[in-house]
């Protein structure tokens, strides 16, 4: 079984060694883990898709790259959403009749996935961060560029266009630059979303860390205040015990003390016949 921030998932090892079933909430973690892959992999694919969206010549055409980049941020956010209900819902899989030895894995390993995918989402959210400064910082370069060749005018008749002596090459790079930053904001929009939406996950895997937190620095204490007493029963174990053979060696000595009278009260009889 794979280990979760060094907590071992292992049923048999964590829970006791016996021959009843797992719980039924390690198959949760399974599916989450295997979410949490397809992540890592589907982030590892964005990448190459901004790299390769970034390195591209301006004026090429970039609309099924740009699909794809749009699918694959899609693809991740709902992978994340779904891993933040699937931990949320792990608890609610455990046996109601549970051990408090398996109560305090489960929270462990669900405060280990949360803090897992909070990183994870941290990851992402500076990688989208990072695309759109760099986005932006292109579209800049490029709008500098087209405003010193192509001199741009504000809303007015196409024909003003001609008038003014554009030549039809011309006009085409203002045509294709205005639906280039059409497209742009398009994409500005859609990364902005998805960085809203992982801030809201942030704060849910943040606040059920904190919860998961709370609920096993309860544990611990009622594990410390435990401790406590069954050493303080120990103590006074030993004191009875102490205390019992104290009491033997009384009566001991008090039948030995009896027995010497007995036999003082017998020797004074024989003599005084």
């Amino acid at each position: 079984m794979a280990l979760v921030s060094g907590i071992s998932l292992d049923p048999e090892a964590a829970i006791g060694v016996t021959k009843r079933s797992p719980p039924k909430w390690v198959d949760g973690v399974d599916e989450i883990q295997y979410d949490v892959g397809r992540i890592k992999q589907k982030m590892k694919e964005l990448a190459s898709l901004h790299d390769q969206h970034l390195n591209r010549p301006t004026l090429d055409d970039s609309s099924e790259q740009e699909h794809a980049i749009e699918i694959t941020t899609q693809e991740i956010t709902q992978l994340f959403h779904r891993c933040q209900r699937a931990v949320q819902a792990l608890p609610s899989r455990a046996r109601r009749a549970c051990s408090e030895q398996e109560e305090r894995l489960l929270r462990n390993v669900v405060a280990s996935l949360a803090q897992a995918l909070q990183e994870l989402s941290t990851s992402f959210r500076r990688a989208q961060s990072g695309y759109l400064k760099r986005m932006k910082n292109r579209e800049e370069r490029s709008q500098h560029f087209f405003d010193t060749s192509v001199p741009l005018m504000d809303d007015g008749d196409d024909n003003t266009l001609y008038d003014r002596g554009f030549t039809d090459d011309q006009l085409v790079l203002v045509e294709q630059n205005t639906l280039m930053v059409e497209e742009r904001e398009r994409e500005i929009r859609q990364i902005v979303q998805s960085i809203s939406d992982l801030n809201e996950i942030f704060r849910d895997l943040g606040a059920m860390i904190v919860e998961q937190g709370t609920v096993l620095d309860r544990i611990d204490y009622n594990v410390e205040q435990s401790c406590i007493k069954t050493e303080d029963g120990l103590k006074q174990l030993h004191k009875a015990e102490q205390y019992q053979k104290k009491n033997r060696k009384m009566l001991v000595i008090l039948i030995l003390f009896v027995i010497i009278i007995v036999l003082i009260v017998v020797l004074i009889g024989v003599k005084s016949r």
